[in-house]
Formats: structure tokens, C-alpha cells, sequence
């Protein structure tokens, strides 16, 4: 199991994951860059591919996040802002390239509030699980457990 990592600074917070998936890149870049496919490892989701446009996410909570991309370079990079209704604006950035077999995919999720770091980076790592699984083909991952399996390492981080 490959953890992230959570960084704390004075006034917000960053949480950065690198992996190697054994998927095609391209097979990862629709993975984050479809609705369809998002709404499959995520939560519902909409997006307009390509900078500007808009993204939507509608988690299972009845929380919405919305946001509008930033970077959109298939099928290495897309970034694109994360403000959940009474937060400010964090910044959400997956990179993808070819590593063999696999691609090196990194997520960075910046500009957080520190006081909720610890949740996302035990979020991010069960999706992230949820994510993998679904691209190689290995059996669905359970977010809810995955989540409050890693969450203790997360907040001793």
C-alpha cells in the first residue's frame, strides 16, 4: 500500500501521492478526465475537457465541489481548481507519464485547510485505491473501509 504524503505550512496544507499503476496512460487519463469514468472510482461527475471549463462533483454526502480547469494537457497533466460551497478554492493536479509497463501517476492536492489535511490525504488514498482497481481490473475496493484503514496514518503523519 503506497502512502501519500501531507504537508502542513502556516496556512494551508498540501497532500501528494506517487504511484506506478500498471495501466496505459491513456487508459489513467480517461480514468480522471472522463465524467463517466470519474463517476466510477469518485463520485458523479461532470467535466468540460479543456482549460476553462467547468467541473462538477457531486460525492455521495449531498457535498458538491465545482470548480474549472486550469491545465489540460492529454495525457499528462490536468489540473483544475476544488472549492467545496463555504471553502475557499484548493487546487487539484494529477501528472501522468509512461514508466514501462505502468504509468507514474502523481496527484497533488494544494491549498487545503490545514485542519483538514489529514481527511484528504486518507481520502485521496482510498481513492486512489478505488482507482487503481478499477483501471487494472482487481477486485472494487470498499471506500468507506479503506478510508478508516489509513486514516490513523494519515493523522500521526
Amino acid at each position: 500500500m503506497t502512502y501519500g504524503t501531507v504537508t502542513n505550512f502556516d496556512d494551508h496544507a498540501t497532500v501528494r501521492f506517487e504511484r506506478s499503476i500498471g495501466a496505459t496512460i491513456d487508459r489513467l487519463w480517461h480514468a480522471i478526465s472522463s465524467g463517466d469514468e470519474l463517476s466510477r472510482w469518485l463520485a458523479a461527475a461532470s467535466l468540460a475537457g479543456e482549460v476553462g471549463g467547468r467541473v462538477r462533483i457531486d460525492s455521495d454526502e449531498d457535498q458538491v465541489v465545482v470548480g474549472k480547469i486550469t491545465r489540460y494537457e492529454p495525457p499528462h497533466v490536468l489540473e483544475c481548481t476544488w472549492g467545496f460551497t463555504g471553502e475557499h478554492d484548493s487546487v487539484l493536479r494529477f501528472e501522468l507519464a509512461e514508466k514501462g509497463n505502468a504509468t507514474r501517476f502523481v496527484l497533488e492536492h494544494r491549498l487545503l485547510p490545514p485542519d483538514q489535511a489529514v481527511g484528504y490525504g486518507a481520502g485521496w488514498h482510498a481513492y486512489l485505491d478505488r482507482l487503481t482497481a478499477q483501471v487494472t481490473g482487481a477486485d472494487p475496493v470498499d471506500w468507506e473501509a479503506r478510508f478508516s484503514e489509513v486514516l490513523g496514518t494519515y493523522a500521526g503523519a
